[in-house]
C-alpha cells in the first residue's frame, strides 16, 4: 500500500475506497497485479484531484470578471496538463493491468471424462399379427 498525502479538500479514505474497489474488480493474483491495480488506484485520485482543482478554479472567479481572464491564464493552461498527465497515468496503468491478467498461466485442468452411454433396453418387437385372443375380438368387418 502506497502511502498517498491527504489534501485538505479529499474525503478521508478516498484512495482506500478506491483500492478495494478496485481490487473487487480486478481480483489479482499475485505482488505484479496488486501493484498495477495500485497505480491504477493512485491514477484514479489524481483524476479525481484534476476534478476538484478544476472546480475550485472556475468558482474562484468572480461573477464580474470575465471569464476569458482565466481561460487565458496560467493556472487554466496547468490544469489541463495536470488533467492529461492523470488520464494518461490512468490508461496505462489499466493497460498494465489488463496485461498482467492476460499472461497469467492458465490453470491445468484435468480432461473431463465423457460420460459413458448407457443401454436403454428396447421394447420387444411388436408382431406381425396379434394374438388369438385379441384377433378374435376385432370386428368381422375389420378383419383381413
Amino acid at each position: 500500500m502506497t502511502k498517498q498525502p491527504i489534501l485538505p479538500a479529499e474525503p478521508p479514505g478516498e484512495l482506500a475506497r478506491l483500492r478495494k474497489d478496485l481490487l473487487a474488480f480486478y481480483c489479482p493474483v499475485n505482488s505484479q497485479e496488486r501493484m498495477a491495480v495500485e497505480r491504477v488506484a493512485l491514477a484514479q485520485q489524481s483524476i479525481l484531484r484534476a476534478a476538484r482543482l478544476e472546480k475550485s478554479l472556475f468558482e474562484s472567479v468572480p461573477v464580474s470578471s470575465e471569464l476569458h481572464t482565466l481561460l487565458e491564464g496560467p493556472a487554466l493552461n496547468t490544469l489541463m496538463r495536470f488533467q492529461a498527465q492523470a488520464e494518461r497515468l490512468y490508461r496505462r496503468a489499466v493497460q498494465e493491468l489488463v496485461s498482467l491478467q492476460a499472461q497469467r498461466p492458465v490453470p491445468a485442468v484435468a480432461p473431463i471424462a465423457a460420460p459413458k452411454p448407457q443401454l436403454v433396453p428396447m421394447p420387444a418387437a411388436p408382431t406381425a399379427l396379434p394374438p388369438a385372443a385379441v384377433r378374435d375380438q376385432v370386428s368381422p368387418s375389420l378383419r383381413l
